[in-house]
């Protein structure tokens, strides 16, 4: 992988068949992604009828291409997804996720 770790955090609503991706961000540790993951839940969960969820990837920038730096998951990282149940955030492991 690259040198500089970066922590790719989104949001998204859906169901189990389909999602959109709403925002997405990127952070320097894994605490701050974690941390505008769970404000944005809190956030958009007022919205009825909307299914929101986040998760947090770890990964660097790579050169693909001459000058064109490319944001790259890291495949040994599983990363982590939420959800808003009752009222708290709960944060699980992913399965079948692939980089």
């Amino acid at each position: 992988m690259g040198t500089e770790v970066r922590w790719r955090a989104w949001l998204g609503v859906g169901d189990e068949s389909r999602f959109s991706q709403i925002d997405i961000a990127e952070f320097a540790t894994c605490s701050a992604a974690c941390a505008w993951v769970e404000r944005r839940l809190y956030a958009e969960s007022t919205r009825p009828g909307l299914a929101v969820f986040g998760s947090v990837d770890r990964g660097v920038y790579r050169e693909t291409a001459p000058g064109a730096p490319r944001w790259i998951m890291d495949p040994c990282s599983v990363g982590m997804d939420a959800d808003l149940v009752d009222g708290q955030v709960c944060w699980r492991r992913p399965t079948g996720r692939r980089a």
